[in-house]
């Protein structure tokens, strides 16, 4: 499994964190139309969002971290760690 670790800064509410190879400066991303797993409720400043992403046996390039319904609205995060784990 892959384990995506978020803190925040600010306070975060609905996200998403997502996996791809696909170059973000080249092509946005769109929402689920990549490996990803979903953070629904408040996540309050300084906290820690521990998510896990079904097993793969791909390797991935790029960490996306974007709101579920507000593509408009800002986030601020601290920190952002992704491991693998169990493998």
């Amino acid at each position: 499994m892959i384990v995506c670790v978020v803190v925040a800064a600010k306070r975060l509410k609905d996200f998403v964190v997502g996996l791809t190879n696909v170059d973000p400066a080249v092509t946005a991303p769109v929402y689920k139309q990549y490996l990803h797993v979903q953070h629904n409720g408040t996540l309050a400043p300084q906290a820690t969002a521990n998510l896990t992403v079904p097993l793969s046996m791909e390797m991935f390039r790029y960490v996306i971290v974007q709101n579920q319904f507000s593509h408009n609205e800002t986030m601020c995060v601290a920190d952002v760690q992704v491991y693998a784990s169990g493998m």
